[in-house]
């Protein structure tokens, strides 16, 4: 695993990394969150996925691939001493075209969310999600969704909105609200600047050394973007900002039956650590390939 990680942290500086687009087949990314002092990183996040068809036809695609994130944490006064996480997906598409402008989408993700000290059938859990998106017009899509999380504090529901909007000649706005959008001009050539919002929440096992306690991640992210073509096909992004994230420590059962994200939170007792830092500076860079832009 350090070998995959630092295998993808040289492929990024080499290319000086990317945003990825969602429908990307090949993305990488890198996020930098310096600390106070500059001398550690109080977080250093990476992400590798590639995703492609197999099965294709005017009615029904299906597309599967591998994603694998590493987070690299810096906690300070952390009793656990909670340093690298790993997140390993096997997410699976079905894309079903039920007319010329509407599409219905099922995801279906398998994940392995854990420190990967001891890995079990405890580390497995899981993602749903369904959507309905209707093509408006040639500069207008939008759709409405609902994702399931099956996550070691219990259950999470999500409501979605896929949005692909162009304003004008030159502002678009896109993204999957509320993980992640942005609104964006072009100035020319598809280079583009613009502002960029997230949203992100996580789930981590830890080890049975650490009395099998999970760890619930969560973050708000606000950057300004540019964007622009490197080579045919392929797209280099880099965000400047700053994230609000909470990170939040639980016993094997110290479980909720449901809760809703991001706007509500149902938690039945207290942590037994919680860590908030909420003006991380975020230095993030992303490099994406899509076939068909």
């Amino acid at each position: 695993m350090r070998c995959f990680y630092y295998f993808n942290i040289l492929f990024l500086l080499v290319f000086i990394k990317v945003n990825a687009q969602q429908g990307s087949p090949f993305t990488l990314s890198l996020d930098y969150f310096p600390d106070n002092n500059g001398k550690k990183p109080a977080m250093l996040n990476s992400n590798f996925s590639l995703n492609m068809p197999v099965h294709r036809d005017t009615l029904f695609t299906c597309i599967t691939g591998t994603n694998f994130k590493y987070f690299k944490l810096n906690l300070q006064e952390d009793s656990l001493n909670i340093n690298n996480l790993y997140s390993w997906s096997m997410p699976v598409t079905g894309i079903l075209r039920i007319s010329p402008n509407k599409i219905i989408t099922l995801l279906v993700e398998p994940i392995i969310s854990s420190d990967f000290k001891d890995i079990s059938v405890s580390d497995f859990r899981y993602n749903l999600a369904l959507f309905y998106v209707k093509k408006k017009n040639l500069n207008s899509t939008l759709g409405i969704g609902i994702a399931f999380s099956k996550k070691f504090s219990g259950f999470q529901l999500v409501p979605l909105c896929l949005v692909n909007m162009r304003f004008g000649n030159r502002w678009i706005l896109s993204g999957t609200i509320p993980f992640k959008s942005k609104l964006a001009y072009e100035i020319k050539n598809k280079k583009q600047v613009g502002i960029s919002f997230g949203v992100n929440s996580n789930s981590f096992r830890l080890s049975e050394i650490d009395n099998n306690c999970y760890m619930d991640y969560q973050a708000i992210e606000v950057s300004i973007f540019y964007q622009q073509p490197l080579l045919k096909h392929f797209k280099w992004n880099v965000n400047l900002g700053m994230q609000s994230t909470q990170i939040e420590i639980y016993g094997e059962n110290q479980t909720s039956p449901l809760s809703i994200f991001p706007l509500f939170k149902n938690k039945l007792v207290n942590p037994i650590e919680s860590f908030k830092n909420k003006g991380m500076l975020l230095f993030q860079v992303n490099f994406s390939y899509a076939l068909f832009e």
